[in-house]
């Protein structure tokens, strides 16, 4: 390739001379607006009417996102209502002061992005990206750091923290916008591609879970019909035929249970109620633990005989009970032992459920009372279902006002449950 230089080869008509500069001159105008924005009276709102010179950032193209919840995080007063008075034309911002005050309202109530300044008192920028991503719960939220070191290094550092972006003061309202609504889309796709793959997981878990007692009572069912057989022969199918029948039903149930605590619509009965007796009753009727020869360990403190009543609905309280013991059960091997345990005192009830099973992972505590999630366990404890009782049982233990917690030493080593009730 052969390139002349000069300009002699040029049509003179497309030669011009050097370029007007326009003038960037914005004089004292927008300052004064900026600055009369800081104040809070309103004497100085009106005369901030009077400087318009310069326009509001053009407005990003909705995208569906206005729902989203942006957290801002900035210990500087007129920087953190700027920035929320940018993001709030476009989506719900709370604005808080440190990263102290940000992993209370997380705590609340989770955003869709942290926007977060990293020089702030009592837990800076990168202590609470630390924090959020230590937590199952929060560690996917896209964090944004803003800071006024500039350079790669600074940069660098952010993202190797583990944040998603890192945006340099000063910063221009557009950028800041562009970037708020790219991380926010990002996360919105990698949301509706996890509930894609959570329905996919969910629908097969069911489908196999209703199956398999439905193949059971099918064969057995065939098997009556087809062959003479002896009397315990057929005693043993209909047993099987039963059992599997009812794990259907209980299937069904649960599902029926989530959908409708989900939707709001469960409606308690309220009464006072006597848990020592609902307590006793699950433990009699507990039939699975004689089958695996399971001893259950029952201990009423004497301050229960003063007060064990609740005001709650009792089928549901039963519930809650029932769900907490076969879980133990469930994960408990032949042999082992149960401790149920329960004491009121003062105000409050307490009702604890100690296993010697297969234990809990502490990678997966966190996760026990999530729908549709079950731990990776042997299939000797019989693990199958979908995952639904302890997330009923939370459910219900809230619509009480109650509490409940788990806690294991590790794969191994048994849980503990332990709920709390508000007395009478």
């Amino acid at each position: 390739v052969t390139l002349p230089t000069g300009s002699s080869h040029l049509p003179s008509e497309q030669i011009s001379t050097k370029p007007t500069l326009a003038s960037t001159l914005l004089g004292a105008a927008p300052y004064v607006q900026e600055a009369l924005q800081w104040q809070k009276e309103k004497n100085l709102w009106v005369w901030d009417r009077h400087f318009m010179a310069v326009p509001n950032p053009p407005p990003i193209k909705p995208s569906g996102l206005s729902t989203a919840r942006i957290l801002l995080v900035d210990d500087n007063a007129d920087m953190r209502d700027y920035v929320a008075r940018l993001l709030q034309k476009q989506w719900q911002v709370q604005a808080v002061a440190n990263g102290a005050a940000a992993l209370a309202a997380v705590c609340e109530q989770p955003p869709d992005l942290v926007l977060t300044d990293v020089m702030m008192p009592e837990m800076d920028g990168f202590q609470l990206l630390s924090a959020l991503r230590a937590d199952p719960k929060t560690k996917g939220i896209p964090i944004i750091l803003l800071s006024a070191r500039a350079g790669e290094e600074a940069a660098i550092e952010g993202l190797q923290a583990g944040a998603d972006d890192y945006l340099i003061k000063p910063f221009s309202a557009r950028e800041l916008l562009t970037r708020v609504e790219s991380h926010l889309h990002s996360y919105r796709l990698r949301q509706e591609l996890f509930s894609n793959r959570f329905k996919d997981e969910f629908i097969a878990t069911v489908t196999h879970e209703l199956h398999a007692p439905l193949v059971a009572i099918l064969g057995w069912t065939r098997l009556l019909r087809s062959k003479a057989l002896d009397e315990a022969t057929v005693l043993r199918a209909l047993d099987t035929i039963e059992r599997n029948a009812k794990n259907q039903a209980k299937l069904i149930e649960n599902l029926l249970d989530i959908s409708t605590i989900i939707s709001g619509n469960v409606c308690l009965a309220r009464q006072p109620v006597k848990l020592t007796e609902i307590i006793e009753e699950v433990i009699n009727t507990s039939s699975n633990a004689k089958e695996k020869k399971i001893h259950i360990v029952k201990t009423f403190q004497a301050t229960c005989q003063q007060n064990d009543t609740v005001f709650g609905d009792r089928d549901r309280l039963q519930q809650i009970v029932r769900e907490l013991l076969a879980n133990a059960i469930k994960f408990t091997p032949k042999g082992g032992v149960i401790e149920v345990w329960f004491d009121a005192i003062a105000s409050q009830a307490t009702l604890q459920i100690k296993d010697t099973g297969v234990g809990i992972s502490a990678e997966f505590l966190p996760y026990v009372f999530d729908r549709f999630t079950q731990a990776e366990v042997p299939s000797r404890h019989s693990p199958g279902g979908l995952g639904l009782g302890l997330a009923i049982a939370r459910q219900l233990v809230q619509l009480h006002k109650g509490t409940i917690e788990v806690a294991s030493e590790g794969v191994g080593r048994g849980a503990t449950f332990i709920v709390k009730l508000p007395l009478v």
